[in-house]
């Protein structure tokens, strides 16, 4: 969710200035799925609501029996075209459970592609516990750990994350809340354990909006909406901003396709 927060918040949408209407959003999530892990082919990072000229997309490719194996990232060039700037091989054991992911990029003068982020996934009774992550140097060659992610489940549901660093100091943790077994509610801590970041999720029909809230106060910051389709698949996503300093941004969407 890092990375799809960070390129929203430098592009907003075209609608960011206006006020929002969350009138008809409740707190009850009441559509068929609110699915934002369904397996899509294409997500277009779009400056316009037609999605005509994407300026960065990720491609998904998946094994015969459906798990992620690739996703390649493509961004528009000077040209006009969009080249890809580096792609992901997903690893699996034999149970099926993602064991690795690496990261291959372009380095300096080096021809081809070479390998830069890497994840080990660490298992307990086959649920995901924990994400260690790594950087590959070149010249000279090493693989370097930066960090690590710690998952915690409860009655099959993804309650919280806690991230450390390269020295497994305490960075920051977010704790989920649900709702009908659907996420409701988000708060991030800081590494004093102080709570830095709240984000409540609202639903009406095929939508859902998420906004971002000052602490202690009923003030929104920003709100992103998300849309799915008739499969509860998520279609789209958008930020809508109320923040009138964060106005000169440029419109943006997320676009998705299965």
């Amino acid at each position: 969710m890092g990375k799809i927060l960070r390129f929203l918040f430098l592009g907003s949408l075209w609608l960011g200035c206006q006020s929002s209407d969350s009138s008809d959003f409740g707190i009850e999530p009441d559509y068929v799925a609110y699915n934002d892990e369904a397996p899509a082919l294409k997500k277009a990072f779009c400056n316009d609501a037609n999605c005509k000229d994407p300026g960065y997309e990720e491609r998904y490719t998946y094994t015969g029996d459906g798990k992620l194996s690739k996703v390649e990232n493509f961004g528009r060039v000077t040209s006009g075209i969009l080249e890809m700037q580096s792609y992901t091989n997903y690893f699996f054991d034999t149970n099926g459970l993602m064991t690795g992911k690496i990261q291959y990029s372009k380095h300096g003068l080096s021809p081809g592609w070479v390998a830069s982020n890497e994840s080990e996934f660490e298992y307990q009774d086959g649920v995901l516990r924990l994400e260690k992550m790594y950087f590959n140097r070149h010249q000279p060659e090493g693989k370097v750990f930066t960090g690590a992610v710690e998952y915690e489940y409860e009655n099959g549901k993804r309650v919280g994350q806690k991230w450390t660093d390269d020295h497994n100091k305490f960075i920051r943790r977010v704790k989920y809340g649900y709702k009908n077994d659907v996420v409701n509610l988000e708060t991030w801590y800081d590494e004093k354990n102080n709570v830095i970041r709240i984000f409540e999720h609202k639903f009406s029909g095929n939508r859902r909006q998420i906004g971002e809230y000052l602490l202690n106060s009923t003030e929104l910051l920003a709100m992103i909406e998300k849309t799915y389709d008739k499969k509860g698949r998520l279609s789209t996503q958008e930020t809508k901003v109320n923040n009138p300093l964060l106005c000169s941004m440029t419109p943006g969407l997320i676009k998705y396709s299965y």
